[in-house]
């Protein structure tokens, strides 16, 4: 069961950042002035996108604390690392990111941090 917590943990906080980013995508950049920023807030939480990646995050910190409570956080903390992968991969997908060689050295990595941690 706590794996799958963990793996609820890193699915919901992934797919959180990549309806994030796809909401903020239709509602333009945050503006540099700050009266405008209330318009630019009640625009981003009354997008779709942006609520449900709201969401989301509560549903991964829900799943955390559950998690949290029973293992060892240095060992289940590196798992969330995974999210950067994921959201990574996902981002070439969805928005067409270029990610550079070096980033994905970056991303290797990580993946080889969470699997020594996981073996442990």
């Amino acid at each position: 069961m706590n794996y799958v917590l963990i793996f609820i943990s890193i699915a919901a906080m992934t797919a959180a950042q990549l309806l994030l980013k796809k909401g903020l995508l239709l509602i333009g950049q945050s503006p540099h002035s700050f009266g405008e920023l209330v318009r630019f807030f009640s625009r981003a939480y009354s997008n779709i996108y942006v609520i449900s990646a709201v969401v989301l995050t509560i549903i991964t910190a829900l799943a955390w604390i559950q998690v949290a409570s029973k293992l060892e956080i240095s060992y289940i903390y590196p798992f969330m690392a995974l999210s950067y992968v994921l959201v990574a991969v996902f981002s070439i997908w969805m928005f067409h990111d270029n990610v550079s060689l070096l980033r994905w050295a970056g991303i290797a990595v990580v993946c080889l941090g969470v699997f020594l941690v996981s073996r442990s």
